[in-house]
């Protein structure tokens, strides 16, 4: 339920191997089915503190009209009820450029379940073609079992 939700989102995160600085994107991703690891059963009866990991397929469009494939690959675990986010992800993107890094807090849109889409934000962070941190922020719609979309922009370098 919850962990599958999990991997769900991850990421769109994925998208952004090209840290291009001050530039916006928008970005899809494909996600292959999520390979669940552990868990336990809560007290309520339902599952609670399940991981996954998943992997996928993006493609991301930029401003200046560019586009870049690659793929993308994440562990997602639940959090505990009461905090900030439903559910937290730490995800690799490779592509054409430098690997990105990239972390996002997700709530489900809806009521919590194994189809309920989730809500992400996230930052990203990748060197550029000089070996200079690039840092971004993103939004992710993981909106099916396998397809999410979202939106993101690079900011100055960092150091």
């Amino acid at each position: 339920m919850k962990a599958l939700k999990i991997f769900l989102v991850a990421g769109g995160s994925f998208l952004f191997c090209s840290a291009a600085i001050a530039q916006s994107f928008t970005y899809e991703i494909v996600w292959q089915p999520v390979d669940f690891v552990g868990g336990m059963t809560g007290p309520d009866g339902e599952p609670t503190g399940g991981a996954g990991i998943v992997s996928g397929a993006y493609t991301t469009k930029y401003s200046d009209g560019s586009v870049q494939k690659g793929a993308v690959r994440c562990i997602g675990q639940d959090q505990p009820d009461g905090g900030l986010f439903d559910l937290h992800f730490s995800c690799t993107a490779k592509g054409d450029a430098e690997p990105a890094s990239i972390v996002y807090g997700c709530n489900y849109l809806g009521k919590p379940g194994p189809k309920t889409p989730l809500g992400c934000v996230g930052g990203i962070q990748a060197k550029d073609k000089d070996g200079k941190l690039q840092n971004g922020a993103l939004t992710m719609e993981w909106y099916t079992d396998a397809n999410a979309r979202g939106t993101g922009q690079w900011y100055t370098a960092g150091k």
